[in-house]
């Protein structure tokens, strides 16, 4: 089944206008909201489709985006303005800065590159074993955040937020409720859209915000095998928590075991009544 791109919720969001000479600017809309502001992978997801579009160069792919989480972003109008910082003979680096009122909200880098010949070649990740999708039931509305509505959850890794869990691991299964190609800035979305998994540790409700997180890719995206409807398997764990931060390590895996690419955030975590 063709998969129209222009009628999916995520990819609207992350569209934003070109004003021309790397100025882009967008809506921030109430339905992707996390807490105070927008979700992270929403604006990581715009910003590095912009990023894209300034390139134009479809031979050089996303390898790596940095975002940095300097306020949390409000609804209504945000302006982005992306630069060209260096462009070698494979590899080309942008970083790009959001605001709204004058003032940075976010700013980001992204590395991108074209495929190298190597003889270097080889995978030791593996998914960890869970039921498939259609084994799960999907999470209830109402359980999650305000933007978790565009997205269909199906819990099966790990342990639920604030739950006292000995173990710092969450995740499922997850796809868009309205499908769309698996490109780049879905896969930020989707590495973005699980709440910390610091978060299974904790006895009790606290809240948290991404400082800052930095995703890899490691597959060739769009990918041209999924199908439109496909689910993918997003793990998180984390090792350490500290001082009022948490580190929080994330995977992305099609359901046939590939590994499309990973995710480290730092989280603040907040006491409850913040």
């Amino acid at each position: 089944m063709p998969v129209n791109a222009s009628e999916s919720p995520f990819v609207t969001a992350t569209t934003w206008n070109a004003l021309g000479e790397g100025r882009y600017q967008g809506p921030i809309r109430s339905e992707w909201f996390q807490g105070r502001g927008a979700y992270g992978g929403m604006l990581g997801g715009a910003i590095l489709r912009s990023m894209m579009r300034e390139l134009n160069d479809p031979a050089r792919a996303p390898r790596s985006l940095t975002m940095h989480f300097c306020a949390p972003v409000a609804e209504g109008e945000a302006s982005l303005a992306v630069r060209l910082e260096r462009a070698g003979r494979q590899v080309t680096h942008l970083s790009a800065r959001l605001e709204q009122a004058g003032q940075v909200a976010c700013f980001a880098s992204a590395t991108f590159a074209t495929s190298r010949e190597t003889p270097l070649v080889y995978t030791d990740a593996r998914p960890p074993k869970v039921p498939p999708p259609g084994d799960v039931p999907p999470v209830p509305s109402g359980m999650l955040p305000t933007f978790s509505a565009q997205f269909d959850y199906r819990w099966c890794a790990g342990a639920v937020p604030y739950s006292g869990a000995t173990e710092a691991r969450v995740g499922g299964w997850i796809r868009p409720l309205v499908p769309a190609p698996l490109d780049a800035p879905l896969v930020v979305g989707l590495l973005d859209a699980f709440p910390p998994a610091s978060f299974a540790r904790v006895q009790g409700f606290c809240n948290g915000a991404t400082m800052d997180f930095t995703a890899h890719f490691y597959a060739p995206l769009p990918l041209a095998h999924a199908a439109p409807d496909a689910f993918y398997l997003r793990t998180g764990h984390s090792r350490h928590a500290a001082h009022g931060y948490a580190d929080d390590l994330a995977e992305l895996w099609s359901q046939d075991g590939q590994l499309l690419a990973q995710l480290r955030q730092m989280a603040a975590v907040f006491p409850a009544s913040r």
